[in-house]
């Protein structure tokens, strides 16, 4: 749960205890952190003796030594009578605090127990009167008791909840720790619930100065500790998404993550609107021990809706009936138990935030006029642009629908000025649903009301917030007239279908719109419009296969924007040629889109950069310039992160698709955690999922790929032509991974590129998934006793083997990069997987060394162990295939791919080959080893990590005699009789672990 660090702590230290070296840990953090949990964990161990006592908030100050009894009972209670009364003889003022103590527990005492307890256990088998307490022996005589307790076994005293202990049980606490230590004392304090003067203060630091004293601060949960604890408790993955609401809404408190989880099953993608009813009685707990003017001043701050500074709330208070004198009392009183903090600058907000959302919502409809209006008369005062947007929510509340509008389109203007495109969409999204509340004097005429609404829908659009942009952009063309304005309806008909083919409507039906918008150009030959008319139609022919006409149109575009001279006409059309010139393989589509983002970036836009530098990292990709691509794609992601587009998250699943195929596994899931957790939607949540749907395949991590694969599907058809094939690729490799092979070609079939496509880029790794499927349903047939040649796909009617030599098409033809040519051996190896020819050895060596070359670690790990697969059963000796293994699973393990980790070790104990590595020899060993020579040493280590003189041979450039020779030298030197005692010898005396 992210406590790894705290735990080994705790853990050391309990195991220091079973050894005699006792100390004292005290773990401290608010309420629900997880420190009870901690230590519980840590003193799990069944060698573990606990005296556990727990300090009680109700009316425990007012019995003394109630947590150390506790505990001594808790330790008495595993005692049989006899036991009970040698721990006890002498100690019967102990009755005092341990009710419990009765008579019979101190009559069996034996010889040895004190003459004092054995006289007074002789004279009466009534209970006695209860003994009259002796302050000043109480603590010894506690400390007596357990001396003898930990003098049977190791114990651990640990006290739960210190911050309620009465002030005996902290002295006493104090002495056994202070004095010569001989048990280990943990508990656990709450940092809040603790105002100036509480007793616990000067407790602690008197204990600071102990060096055997030690304190551990937990800190809220990160989200990947929130992510391990939802795992916890879901027994499963839980959805990305879903565990970054829940750590945003809990703030990484534990026992707050528990509650909002209760009733989830983990596959959620939205986490509900409602607060579980026992979430908010924990909310509540510390906040109904306030005083009634204390909790009436945290609804008000409640009301704020934001961290809030002090003058601000007197203000709003004294409209409450508040007296600003008292404020400062009841600030205090809410920080000392814990409900509100001072946050930075000065400000006052919840401890848990969630708190302020109960504590709102439970406001009443008056009071919420009543405190809003209040806010607003307080902050508009004295107002600053960034403090435009909340003062437009406290207008809005308070039912001031002018100065709601005012102080919302202020709050464009800074959003602008920033710039932040997202945030300026959502407040011209206010202002829109304020207009017909606006009075007309203020809101201005039906144009202006166009204009807004024209405005709106395409940032809406911009940043993807396609379920309002696009009634916007409808509301706004139903207000157009077409006659009176017919440039301004075409390009807000071109805005309007990109909404809708980024919303996955057919691009047939995009492509009947533009063309309507191209008619209404036509008067205007020469204008920006008119371009961006052809600039659209080449997109969408280009994604719809329409090659020939998409660069006939993007062409155009490109003339008509030169003539009219306009930098936005000619980044758009020099963006759309670059991306219709995609599938030629001589064309200057780096040129076209580095001169349309240059041209973006004078324009200020961050939407007009984000086309031709996708374009630009496509072009390096398929150039084979893999690195260089993935290099950019970091850069763009980063530049559109400060920017705050949409585009950002985009560029981050190109990014991380980058490096997965780099071999960079681990910076890859580090990007893509990021991706996940802000939850975008449209092609870029799509892509985000998609991306982390194939590494967590390739990882082994089934149920998550699912996962992922499932929310992307609900966020894109699968048909959407702008990530078809990505869908393509990514589902058919979690079939294979998931051991649906013939799903898998069911699922493909259909997709498979067309002569026309492109086949050298994504098209060229489609059909080798295609062809690796083919293979895992043929070799299911074989395996099964079918003919060679007649396993099926799922449809039942088609071998699987002549799909792959039926293609309309001959496949690789033109192969220009490293990585076409690793496509094009895989391709050729998994088809004669296939049909089973006996030749795949040599097909899956010319695969490994054409992965090498591409830097393709993934792909050459695969090809390695098809080539032992199909080694052994071609019956080649282990020997000639241990390296092509060996080198298979290191690279599996550094890359954490476990099915291939797994694959790989299961081949090595077939055919009886280890994986170890030889170790290096430090220098240490070498003292040891000295009467051996250093090249002895050396093959020393080959011999522990089981490799043959062949194997040695070839790692060590040698002959297989010269080893020979050196293996007979440590045979004699070492007094072994054979390489396996000489391993064990190595092991045993020379410390050498392959």
């Amino acid at each position: 749960m992210g406590r790894t660090d705290e735990l080994q702590l705790l853990a050391d230290v309990v195991t220091a205890s079973a050894s005699g070296i006792p100390c004292a840990v005290v773990v401290q953090g608010e309420a629900g952190i997880g420190k009870t949990q901690l230590i519980r964990t840590a003193c799990s161990d069944e060698g573990t003796s606990v005296l556990w006592g727990s300090c009680v908030h109700f009316a425990a100050a007012s019995i003394p030594y109630a947590v150390v009894a506790a505990a001594l009972q808790s330790g008495l209670s595993r005692l049989d009578v006899a036991g009970r009364a040698e721990v006890l003889a002498g100690a019967d003022e102990l009755g005092s605090i341990l009710p419990t103590i009765t008579p019979q527990s101190r009559r069996a005492a034996p010889p040895a127990a004190s003459a004092r307890a054995n006289s007074r256990a002789s004279q009466s088998t009534e209970a006695p009167d209860e003994p009259t307490p002796e302050p000043a022996r109480l603590v010894p005589l506690i400390d007596l008791v357990l001396r003898r307790l930990a003098g049977r076994e190791p114990i651990i005293l640990v006290v739960d909840d210190l911050q309620w202990a009465d002030q005996s049980s902290l002295d006493v606490l104090a002495y056994l720790i202070a004095s010569d230590p001989y048990l280990t004392v943990l508990a656990t304090c709450r940092d809040e619930d603790r105002a100036d003067g509480h007793p616990l203060h000067g407790w602690l630091a008197d204990l600071h100065r102990l060096p055997h004293f030690r304190e551990i601060r937990l800190q809220r949960l990160t989200p990947e500790g929130t992510e391990a604890q939802l795992h916890a408790l879901f027994g499963r993955p839980p959805d990305v998404a879903l565990a970054a609401q829940l750590h945003e809404r809990s703030q990484g408190n534990p026992y707050l993550t528990q509650l909002l989880a209760v009733g989830l099953s983990g596959v959620e993608r939205e986490l509900p609107r409602s607060t579980p009813i026992a979430l908010r009685d924990a909310l509540l707990a510390s906040w109904h021990s306030l005083s009634a003017p204390a909790r009436q001043l945290t609804r008000v701050l409640a009301a704020a809706g934001q961290p809030t500074e002090l003058r601000a709330l007197v203000a709003v208070a004294q409209h409450d009936g508040i007296v600003p004198a008292a404020v400062a009392d009841l600030v205090s009183e809410a920080r000392d138990h814990g409900v509100i903090q001072m946050e930075d600058r000065h400000q006052l907000w919840f401890r848990h935030p969630l708190l302020a959302e109960v504590l709102y919502g439970d406001l009443l409809p008056d009071q919420v006029v009543r405190l809003a209006a209040a806010y607003a008369d307080v902050l508009a005062a004295e107002v600053t642009s960034t403090g435009a947007a909340a003062l437009a929510i406290h207008c809005r509340r308070a039912g001031r629908f002018d100065e709601a509008f005012r102080w919302t389109m202020a709050a464009v203007e800074h959003a602008e000025r920033l710039p932040a495109p997202a945030e300026t969409a959502l407040h011209l999204e206010n202002a829109c649903a304020l207009w017909d509340q606006v009075s007309p004097a203020l809101r201005g005429t039906p144009q202006d009301h166009l204009d807004l609404l024209v405005r709106t829908a395409g940032l809406s659009g911009v940043t993807g917030r396609m379920d309002t942009a696009i009634p916007l952009a409808d509301q706004a063309l139903g207000m157009m007239d077409r006659s009176e304005a017919p440039l301004q309806t075409a390009e807000l008909i071109l805005t309007r279908a990109a909404m809708a083919w980024r919303s996955a409507d057919p691009g047939k039906a995009v492509i009947a719109t533009l063309l309507e918008a191209e008619e209404l150009t036509k008067p205007y030959p020469d204008s920006d419009e008119r371009a961006h008319c052809f600039a659209a139609l080449a997109f969408a022919e280009h994604w719809e296969s329409l090659h020939r006409e998409a660069i006939a149109h993007a062409e155009e575009a490109v003339q008509i924007a030169r003539r009219s001279g306009s930098p936005l006409a000619q980044c758009v059309a020099l963006s759309a040629r670059a991306c219709a010139h995609q599938h030629e393989v001589e064309s200057n589509v780096l040129t076209d889109a580095q001169e349309a983002e240059e041209l973006g970036r004078s324009l200020g836009s961050v939407d007009l950069i984000f086309e031709p530098a996708l374009y630009r990292v496509w072009r390096l990709n398929r150039l084979g310039r893999r690195a260089e691509a993935t290099e950019l794609a970091r850069r763009l992601s980063d530049e559109m992160h400060t920017m705050g587009a949409r585009g950002a998250y985009y560029f981050g699943a190109v990014y991380a698709e980058g490096l997965i195929h780099l071999g960079r596994w681990a910076e890859s899931a580090e990007v893509l955690r990021a991706g996940l957790a802000a939850r975008p939607v449209e092609y870029a949540g799509s892509a985000v999922r998609l991306t982390a749907a194939r590494l967590a395949a390739r990882r082994g991590q089934l149920d998550e790929a699912r996962q992922h694969l499932d929310r992307a599907l609900e966020l894109t058809s699968a048909d959407f032509d702008g990530m078809r094939n990505l869908f393509s690729l990514v589902v058919a490799e979690v079939l294979l991974a998931e051991g649906q092979a013939a799903m898998a070609v069911d699922w493909l079939r259909p997709r498979l590129p067309v002569p026309a496509d492109d086949l050298e880029d994504v098209g060229g790794e489609l059909l080798v998934v295609f062809a690796a499927a083919a293979a895992e349903v043929a070799q299911a047939a074989r395996d099964a006793g079918g003919a060679r040649s007649c396993a099926v796909d799922a449809r039942g009617d088609v071998p699987v083997a002549g799909l792959l030599s039926a293609l309309p098409y001959e496949p690789f033809v033109a192969v220009r990069t490293n990585e076409q040519a690793m496509w094009k051996a895989m391709f050729a190896a998994e088809s004669a997987r296939c049909r089973g020819d006996p030749d795949q050895i040599t097909c899956w060596a010319e695969v490994v060394e054409a992965a090498e070359h591409a830097g393709a670690p993934w792909e050459e790990a695969v090809a390695r162990l098809r080539l032992v697969a199909g080694a052994l059963a071609a019956g080649v000796r282990r020997s000639d295939v241990g390296e092509q293994l060996r080198q298979a699973h290191h690279q599996a393990v550094r890359l954490g791919a476990a099915r291939l980790r797994e694959r790989a070790e299961a081949l090595a104990r077939q055919a009886r080959v280890s994986l170890r590595e030889p170790a290096a020899v430090t220098d240490e060993q070498s003292e040891v080893l000295g009467f051996l020579t250093s090249r002895e040493r050396e093959i020393l280590g080959f011999l522990v990590a089981g490799r043959s003189n062949g194997e040695i041979a070839r790692e060590l450039v040698i002959s297989a005699k010269t080893v020979s020779v050196h293996v007979s030298s440590i045979l004699k030197k070492t007094g072994t009789a054979n390489r396996v005692e000489a391993a064990a010898y190595a092991e045993r005396v020379g410390g050498l672990d392959g």
